[in-house]
């Protein structure tokens, strides 16, 4: 496993003790290690913790929130890394007489700054920073412009040019922009010859909090962003660490690792379902719209996030977990009131039948029991009216076909384990395949539209785009096909609730 830190020490306890941090007496060596999915690993050459303190490997060994080390790390480079370690546990199998004694701690937040925590730390937060490496092809934003040499006598001059980039947008609680910094640019000192000169651009997308905030809303915050540029870009690119940027003089920014999944492959133009500048103008709102929809909808937005996150699952797991979520995604949205029209009268209907059973027919309680959810809708009707919800047009009578055969295949794997019958496991296992690849589709289209990206906008991503062939490949492989998109009147539009 690749580490982001692998770095040797010195540590202490922070906000502990009266001698001098850094010290002899207080400062204790040892190794600091996060992996490249986060997980966090301290080995100290020394004691950190006292002779007895959790040395009992049969209890709980897990410090209180308040007890931090904190720490410099001993790097080539320039300036010192100070990092802070976070919601402790003592993992080492030492014994009392080992001699020297080593300890072991596991963390599951490690910040790093290149200052020294204050006593005060951590205080609001004014910023939270996203780099958008891998997510070039996403942006299209490329600026950087190096014209030809022009010479005059032995000097050669060469121009170069570049942008910044700047897309602020409103949001609940402060604002997100798309902005780009510039590196290589040199404003001091910048007629100083030099033996080599090299630009680069790195964007950031960028949350101001309206007042400063707190680490867990910005951590929550930057969840949600790593999940909606997922399900615009069409494939789950785990981020880089979040930056918080401190409320003093120098805006310092803290970078915070913790425990997260495996990163995926990074993004090309031909995977991307939507560009940056496809959607610049409307980025703000359909964030917004994002952020409601995954409070008001719930599993119906996570489930899909899940399966994008994770695709490497059996094809069953997917092909249900997919299901799970329209299923879950239509109970919040189109759900039926208990006291509508529909269910009164189904009710009605079930009270009749049991009605022409006495009181005391223990028939009847059985009876009673089983059509207690009599007036639910089927899992195919839930399948059928979210995606009559699409602001397109299907061939006759296709998508209600596929949303009979997704509900038979389902319970199939719910019910019976398996296909029944004769039906050979190899077809079986190629028909869920070809199912939950065109369930994703129509998910992801279910959830762009429902979050705000127009049906002209959709409808040349399923039909005129680099990913519009896997689209139509997977639609004709479960036997679907768009004929087109919905204007003015038909399907309804898809509108998510404001808070």
């Amino acid at each position: 496993m690749a580490e982001t830190i692998k770095e040797r020490g010195f540590f202490w306890w922070f906000n502990e003790g009266t001698l001098p941090a850094r010290s002899k007496e207080t400062s204790v060596a040892g190794q600091l290690t996060v992996s490249d999915q986060g997980g966090i690993t301290l080995e100290t050459d020394g004691a950190l913790c006292l002779k007895e303190e959790f040395q009992n490997w049969s209890e709980p060994r897990n410090f209180a929130e308040s007890r931090r080390i904190t720490g410099v790390l001993a790097t080539s480079e320039s300036s010192d890394t100070h990092v802070l370690l976070e919601t402790l546990e003592r993992t080492d199998l030492s014994l009392p007489d080992d001699s020297p004694q080593r300890q072991k701690f596991s963390a599951q937040l490690c910040t790093t700054r290149d200052c020294a925590f204050p006593a005060s730390y951590p205080e609001g937060f004014t910023e939270l920073r996203v780099s958008l490496d891998g997510f070039e092809e996403w942006l299209e934003l490329k600026s950087i412009v190096v014209e030809q040499e022009s010479w005059e006598s032995d000097a050669v001059d060469v121009l170069v040019s570049y942008k910044q980039w700047r897309f602020e947008y409103p949001t609940p609680g402060g604002t997100i922009s798309v902005e780009s910094i510039t590196t290589g640019a040199l404003p001091f000192f910048s007629d100083l010859p030099r033996t080599s000169a090299e630009f680069h651009e790195h964007f950031y997308l960028i949350f101001r909090p309206n007042s400063p905030s707190d680490a867990s809303t910005l951590r929550y915050l930057y969840t949600k962003i790593e999940e909606f540029l997922a399900v615009l870009a069409g494939k789950y690119h785990r981020l880089p660490s979040p930056i918080l940027t401190t409320e003093d003089e120098f805006g310092t920014w803290n970078t915070v690792h913790f425990y997260r999944s495996t990163p995926l492959e990074h993004l090309n133009r031909f995977s991307v379902w939507l560009t940056f500048p496809q959607i610049k103008d409307a980025f703000g709102e359909l964030f917004k719209n994002w952020l409601s929809g995954c409070q008001l909808f719930g599993a119906g937005y996570y489930l899909f996030v899940s399966a994008l996150r994770n695709p490497h699952q059996y094809s069953e797991h997917r092909f249900v977990n997919l299901l799970w979520g329209i299923e879950a995604l239509h109970r919040k949205w189109l759900g039926e009131s208990e006291t509508s029209d529909r269910v009164i009268r189904e009710k009605k209907r079930v009270g009749e039948i049991l009605n022409l059973l006495p009181e005391d027919d223990r028939n009847r309680k059985w009876l009673g029991k089983k059509l207690a959810h009599a007036h639910e809708l089927s899992l195919e009707e839930r399948i059928l009216e979210c995606f009559r919800r699409l602001p397109f047009t299907f061939g006759s009578g296709e998508i209600e076909k596929f949303a009979k055969v997704c509900a038979e295949r389902r319970n199939d794997i719910s019910h019976f384990g398996g296909p029944r019958g004769d039906v050979d496991y190899d077809l079986f296992h190629s028909q869920i395949s070809q199912l939950a690849d065109a369930l994703d589709h129509l998910f992801r289209l279910l959830l762009l539209h429902q979050i705000g990206v127009d049906a002209k906008t959709l409808f040349k991503v399923v039909t005129d785009s680099f990913v519009s062939r896997n689209v139509g490949v997977a639609f004709e492989n479960v036997g679907l096909s768009i004929k087109s998109a919905v204007q003015g009147e038909g399907v309804p539009s898809i509108e998510v609730p404001q808070n």
